[in-house]
């Protein structure tokens, strides 16, 4: 992907009121603000099937992207930002597999060269941001599910909940959970067909709980009840709650 794919039409408009010389190269040439809002958009191919099926409103959408700060490239592909509870960020994902640091590497090797890639738990700015509206937030439960597009769109089906995504077992470390001590915390991992991950993420949160004080706790709700043939397509919680969205239900024979 070239870096000029990355910005939409926007990023010309506000080039011009970013600040200074000195300024403006350095906030997009590090992950920042600035160039958060360079990439945002609002329409979602990945809301439609719930739009359509009527489980989801167009405001909806607008309102979860607004709050996640999701953002577009030009040739479409969606932008998830990891934005910590300071309101920085850290890096993005784009689509499916490429990360905003690799391509900023790239773009600026000798500058970026000891820029060390951090990542944080995808919504974690939802803590600091919200609270400043909502008084009680800091009572509200955090849940967590592995795709940034599940936690995005369980958002608007549980507000009661604060969603946020790990993204990855590959970038899960116990340090990403320190901003959640004193929350009530349940991780929603995918299911598969020998349990393991179920078994992981059991360990891993007992080894966060030596850490920190979180009352932090696995659902089993998918390796009670999906069937074997979901489990064996790894699926996570909003794939089990939405399934008659996309497939017929299936039996275990």
């Amino acid at each position: 992907m070239k870096w000029n794919e990355v910005f939409c039409n926007t990023f010309e408009a506000i080039w011009k009121d970013i600040g200074p010389e000195v300024s403006r190269k350095l906030d997009f040439m590090l992950p920042s603000m600035p160039m958060v809002e360079a990439c945002r958009a609002e329409d979602f191919d990945f809301f439609q099937p719930f739009i359509e099926s009527g489980d989801l409103t167009t405001e909806q959408m607008h309102h979860a992207a607004e709050r996640y700060r999701l953002g577009k490239t030009r040739t479409g592909k969606p932008i998830f930002w990891m934005i910590d509870d300071m309101l920085q960020p850290l890096d993005a994902r784009i689509g499916a597999g490429e990360w905003m640091s690799g391509l900023l590497k790239a773009r600026e090797p000798e500058v970026l060269q000891s820029f060390p890639v951090q990542h944080c738990l995808f919504g974690l700015h939802l803590l600091g941001s919200e609270e400043r509206k909502v008084k009680s937030e800091k009572y509200r439960a955090v849940a967590i599910v592995e795709s940034e597009v599940s936690a995005v769109i369980l958002s608007e089906i549980f507000p009661e909940s604060i969603w946020m995504a790990y993204t990855s077992v590959s970038h899960l470390t116990p340090d990403l959970f320190e901003p959640l001590q004193g929350r009530t915390v349940t991780i929603y991992p995918r299911t598969d067909d020998t349990k393991s991950t179920y078994v992981f993420f059991l360990q891993f949160a007992s080894h966060v709980r030596s850490l920190y004080p979180i009352n932090i706790s696995i659902d089993s709700t998918l390796e009670d009840h999906a069937t074997a043939a979901q489990k064996s397509r790894n699926i996570d919680l909003l794939d089990f709650i939405c399934e008659p969205l996309n497939a017929p239900a299936e039996r275990d024979p």
